[in-house]
C-alpha cells in the first residue's frame, strides 16, 4: 500500500511540474514569441524553456500510453511534422536532385566547387531553425495530451485571460506617439497598428477569434454544471469576454478576422451542441431558412464579384502565394528546405512580383509548405487534415453531452480559425499562436478520448447487455 500512495504521489508532482512548466512556457512564448522573423534570440529561451515540458510530457505518456487510436495517430502526425526538417538535413545524392538542384550544382561546379553532395535542404542552417522553431508546440501538444481532464478548463481559462489582456496593452500601444521609446515594434511609416504583442495586427485578430471560441466553451461547460441556470454566474462572464473579442476585432483592421468571426461563431454554437443545425434544418422553417440563406450568399456573390476581383488582383498576397506554388512544382518532390523561403522566393521571384521589400512569407501556409517542404511535407499536413476530419466528425456525433466533449468542440473550432487564416496569412509562424494552438490540438485530442470512453460507459449502464 505503501507503494502504491509514494506512485500516486510522485504522479502528482510530475503533473504539477509539468502545469507549472507549461505555464510559463505560454506566458513567456505570449510576452515573446508574437513577432513574424523565423529566429530571433528570443525564440532561443523559448525553445530551452519548452525543454523541461517536453521532458516531462513525455515521462507523463511513458507512464499512462495513450490507448485511444485518434490520440495515437495525433502522436503519429506529430511526429511527421517535425520528421520533414530531420530528413532534409540528410545527405541527398546530386542523381536524385531536380532541375533547380541540378542548376545549383552546375553553378557551384563552374565556382570551383566540384563534388558536392547537398541535403535535401538547400539551406540547412535554416532548416536547423526550422527543426527548433517548432520545439514549444510539439512540447505544447504533448503537454496537452498529457495533462488530466481536471486541468483542461483551468489551461483554457489561462488562455482566454492573456488573450484578453493583450487588448488593452494594444490600445497603449496604439496610443503612444510614433518616436515614443516603449513602442514595443517600430513600423517604417510610423504607424501604430493594434496588434500588442503582436507585430501584426492580423495574427492579433486570428487571437481574438481563438478567444472567442474558447469562451464559448467554458461559458457553455460553467452553464451546464449549473444546471442550466439564467442566474448570475461564470458563464455570464465568459459571454461578455466573448463579446470583447468580437467587437474589439473591427479595430485591428484585419478583413481575414472580420470573415472568421461569424462563421466561427456558428461552428462552435453547432459543435459544443447549443444549435442544434441539422435537427433545425430538417423541419420547414429550417429548409426555409437554409434556401434563403443560399439564395443570400449567391446574390452578396455576384454584387461583390468584382469587388473581389480586385481585391485579388491589387492584393500582392494572392499572386505571392500563386508563384510558391509554381515554384514548389520547380523544387518537386525533395522541397527548398523548411525555412527557406525567403531565399528560395528571392532567387526566382517573376519580376511582376518584385517589390522595396522582401517576402518573408507566402501568406498562403499550404503554398509555402509545399514549396518548402516538398512532397513529404504534403504527407504530413495530408494527415494532419484528415486527423483534423475526424476529430471533427467525433465532436459533432457528440453533440455536446459531457464537459470533455465542450471543450473538444471550443478546441477544434480555435484551431479551425487558424487554419483557415493560414490560406492568407501566416499566424501559425508566430511562437505564440503556434504554441497555443499545439497545446489546444493535444487538449481536443485528449478530451474526445475521454468523451468517447465517457459516452460507453453510459451506454454500457443504460444497457446492461451492451459490452
Amino acid at each position: 500500500m505503501g507503494s502504491r500512495q509514494a506512485a500516486f504521489a510522485g504522479r502528482d508532482i510530475l503533473r504539477w511540474s509539468l502545469v507549472a512548466t507549461l505555464l510559463a512556457l505560454l506566458l513567456a512564448a505570449w510576452l515573446g514569441g508574437g513577432v513574424t522573423e523565423d529566429s530571433t534570440s528570443v525564440d532561443e529561451w523559448l525553445q530551452m524553456l519548452a525543454l523541461p515540458v517536453l521532458v516531462l510530457a513525455t515521462a507523463m505518456l511513458l507512464q499512462d500510453p495513450p490507448r485511444d487510436r485518434l490520440v495515437q495517430a495525433g502522436l503519429v502526425v506529430a511526429g511527421l511534422i517535425v520528421l520533414v526538417p530531420l530528413i532534409q538535413l540528410l545527405p541527398l545524392p546530386a542523381a536524385a536532385g531536380s532541375d533547380a538542384r541540378n542548376s545549383l550544382i552546375s553553378d557551384l561546379g563552374q565556382a570551383g566547387v566540384a563534388g558536392t553532395t547537398l541535403r535535401w535542404s538547400l539551406a540547412p542552417f535554416a532548416t536547423e531553425q526550422g527543426l527548433l522553431f517548432l520545439v514549444p508546440g510539439f512540447a505544447a501538444f504533448l503537454a496537452g495530451l498529457a495533462l488530466p481532464a481536471r486541468f483542461r478548463r483551468w489551461l483554457m481559462l489561462a488562455l482566454v485571460m492573456l488573450i484578453l489582456l493583450n487588448i488593452p496593452f494594444a490600445f497603449f500601444q496604439a496610443g503612444l506617439p510614433a518616436d515614443s521609446a516603449e513602442r514595443l515594434y517600430q513600423y517604417p511609416d510610423g504607424s501604430a497598428a493594434f496588434g500588442g504583442l503582436f507585430i501584426n495586427h492580423n495574427h492579433h485578430a486570428t487571437a481574438l477569434v481563438v478567444g472567442m471560441a474558447l469562451c464559448i466553451g467554458l461559458g457553455v461547460d460553467s452553464w451546464r454544471r449549473r444546471g442550466g441556470s439564467s442566474s448570475f454566474g461564470p458563464h455570464l462572464l465568459y459571454a461578455a469576454a466573448a463579446l470583447v473579442c468580437v467587437m474589439t476585432m473591427p479595430l485591428t483592421g484585419s478583413r481575414a478576422g472580420a470573415l472568421l468571426v461569424v462563421p466561427i461563431f456558428v461552428v462552435t454554437l453547432i459543435f459544443v451542441g447549443v444549435l442544434p443545425i441539422v435537427r433545425f434544418l430538417r423541419t420547414r422553417p429550417g429548409k426555409g431558412l437554409a434556401l434563403g440563406s443560399m439564395v443570400v450568399a449567391l446574390i452578396c456573390l455576384w454584387l461583390g464579384f468584382d469587388s473581389l476581383a480586385a481585391v485579388l488582383v491589387q492584393d500582392p498576397r494572392f499572386p505571392v502565394a500563386a508563384a510558391t506554388f509554381r515554384m514548389g512544382v520547380d523544387y518537386a518532390p525533395w522541397g527548398s528546405g523548411v525555412g527557406s523561403f525567403v531565399q528560395a522566393f528571392a532567387q526566382n521571384e517573376p519580376n511582376l512580383l518584385l517589390i522595396p521589400a522582401y517576402a518573408n512569407h507566402a501568406h498562403n501556409e499550404y503554398a509555402e509548405w509545399w514549396l518548402t517542404g516538398g512532397i513529404p511535407a504534403m504527407v504530413a499536413l495530408l494527415a494532419g487534415l484528415a486527423l483534423f476530419a475526424v476529430a471533427a466528425w467525433r465532436i459533432y456525433t457528440m453533440q455536446g453531452r459531457s464537459g470533455s466533449a465542450v471543450f473538444a468542440a471550443a478546441c477544434w473550432t480555435a484551431i479551425l480559425a487558424a487554419l483557415v487564416h493560414s490560406l492568407v496569412d501566416f499566424p501559425l509562424r508566430t511562437t505564440s499562436l503556434m504554441t497555443v494552438e499545439s497545446l489546444l490540438a493535444g487538449m481536443m485530442l485528449a478530451s474526445i478520448a475521454d468523451g468517447m470512453r465517457g459516452a460507453r460507459r453510459r451506454s454500457r449502464a443504460a444497457d446492461p447487455k451492451v459490452g
